[in-house]
């Protein structure tokens, strides 16, 4: 269960099996420091990171940006276009 303040992080495997956790929101905190704590926990390994791109609501993000309560990180796989853009063009495509 996600508290109001916890931030929820989330990956959908190619497989579709979705792993989703959350972190107590802290002020001040960055992707990189999330990154970290997510390896620390054993949550995710470094090396599987390592190859993954980041994004929030379907918008990327770099590793300085600065976590919002009820931010939802998104974990993506060889990221071509951001969610949003694919849904747009799914979209046009009908």
């Amino acid at each position: 269960m996600i508290n109001q303040n916890d931030i929820e992080v989330v990956y959908i495997s190619p497989n579709n099996k979705i792993v989703r956790t959350s972190i107590a929101y802290n002020k001040n905190l960055t992707l990189k420091d999330l990154i970290n704590h997510l390896i620390k926990k054993s949550i995710f390994s470094k090396d599987f990171l390592s190859k993954r791109y980041f994004g929030c609501y379907g918008k990327i993000i770099n590793l300085k940006y600065i976590i919002h309560e009820n931010d939802r990180i998104e974990i993506y796989d060889n990221l071509q276009m951001t969610p949003n853009e694919k849904r747009k063009f799914n979209f046009e495509m009908t």
